[in-house]
């Protein structure tokens, strides 16, 4: 895939958060796949609001953290919004919990698919919506309410934000952040 420039944003506050996120809705178009990185309480699910609701699919307050149910679903043809479906990658370990969720067929609609602890999602599924157009949305907290948003468009071809993750091998193990159980051990041994 082709990389194109890096935004990069800094908020101030969950209000700014989901701001930020209603005005990033405003350059998606189905199909896309967006990939919310970042650590446990960063703002995913805040971002996520902003992005639902500036995409008309639903309002900010109807917006939670879909982590026990894995997916959520907002807006639909009906109501002139985009199909907007938020998934939390959190609890699952590998591609065979991945392979449970129908990602697959998220991913081949004319739909915006969000995927929190997208860290985890392998490049195979990166690609498998048409449209092969791909945001990566990076998130860090930089106090307790600052937040550094970074965010990346991949468009065309392969190898969107490098290898790793599920959806790549079944084997692979993945800790709570994101980080393969390999990778964990290889940093404790050095």
């Amino acid at each position: 895939m082709t990389e194109n420039a890096i935004q990069s944003y800094l908020t101030h506050g969950p209000d700014e958060t989901i701001e930020l996120g209603r005005s990033l809705a405003n350059q998606l178009r189905p199909p896309v796949l967006v990939l919310l990185l970042g650590d446990l309480g960063a703002g995913k699910t805040t971002l996520t609001k902003g992005l639902a609701e500036g995409l008309g699919a639903a309002s900010e307050q109807e917006v939670t953290s879909p982590t026990f149910t894995l997916i959520h679903e907002y807006g639909g043809a009906g109501d002139g919004g985009a199909c907007v479906y938020h998934v939390d990658l959190y609890r699952i370990e590998d591609a065979r919990d991945l392979g449970t969720i129908g990602l697959e067929d998220l991913l081949a609609g004319n739909n915006v698919v969000i995927v929190e602890w997208g860290e985890k999602l392998g490049p195979a599924l990166r690609h498998a919506h048409s449209g092969g157009r791909v945001v990566e949305i990076r998130i860090r907290a930089t106090g307790d309410s600052e937040r550094r948003i970074e965010v990346r468009e991949w468009t065309g071809g392969e190898g969107a934000g490098g290898g790793g993750g599920v959806g790549e091998r079944e084997d692979t193990q993945l800790n709570r952040q994101g980080r393969s159980l390999e990778q964990e051990n290889m940093a404790d041994d050095g």
